[in-house]
């Protein structure tokens, strides 16, 4: 069960039987966003596939292999964006190709009418 501070506080100052109580605070894991997703999927892994000639599916396997991650879906907000830059900056060093970053408002036109 996950509680905020205020309503521990709350919980225990309702308590009279003097239970004791074991607590354990750590920081929630953000995964990574709706728009994180939609650009890696829609706009890194389309323009990889097509200079490639792979499978959107292929392309991103291949990615996976590149930077030895077994899976992208528990991967924190953080994490991802390092993925993405990572992919963005090889990309941009071996094969010349430059990605469009998220903030080019034609492209967040595209990503949003295309999901």
């Amino acid at each position: 069960m996950l509680w905020t501070k205020q309503q521990i506080l709350t919980y225990l100052e309702k308590d009279k039987d003097g239970d004791i109580y074991e607590c354990t605070r750590k920081q929630k894991k953000t995964v990574r966003s709706l728009a994180q997703n939609n650009y890696y999927f829609w706009v890194i892994i389309n323009i990889i596939s097509d200079f490639h000639g792979f499978t959107p599916i292929e392309t991103h396997k291949l990615l996976k292999l590149t930077f030895k991650i077994d899976t992208t879906t528990w991967l924190s907000t953080k994490d991802f964006k390092w993925l993405i830059d990572s992919i963005i900056d090889m990309w941009k060093v071996t094969y010349w190709v430059i990605i469009p970053l998220p903030e080019d408002n034609n492209l967040l036109t595209f990503i949003d009418e295309n999901t």
